[in-house]
């Protein structure tokens, strides 16, 4: 079973190294990407993935507030991607409904082994 991906980072090489190692996995599927939580949040909606890949700090909606939303809708694991995680940023993704908050330092191939945990 395939489980189908959507990243949301504004950082574009980062997102699309990301990408890049989905693909490779054969049971990711990567149904879309976004730069912001804006366009992140509409494209969840349309593409009903069972996971979002979040950046926690990204224009317009941020990862948490994406995650806030998208937990009132319920269907997509959150799982947010940080560059320092910090014990107030663990507090806020739980209450936000996130499944997991993954560093941004993690090999892309270890983050896409550690969605496939998440089945």
């Amino acid at each position: 079973m395939l489980l189908r991906v959507v990243i949301a980072d504004d950082h574009e090489t980062y997102r699309r190294g990301l990408a890049r190692a989905i693909r490779r996995f054969g049971t990711l599927e990567l149904v879309g990407e976004a730069a912001d939580g804006t366009q992140a949040l509409a494209l969840i909606r349309e593409a009903s993935p069972d996971i979002a890949l979040l950046d926690v700090r990204m224009p317009g909606l941020d990862g948490l507030e994406v995650a806030r939303r998208l937990r009132e809708l319920g269907g997509t694991t959150v799982v947010l991607l940080t560059g320092s995680s910090t014990d107030e940023l663990t507090a806020a993704a739980e209450a936000a409904g996130v499944q997991a908050l993954l560093s941004k330092d993690l090999a892309r191939d270890d983050i896409c082994r550690r969605l496939l945990a998440l089945r």
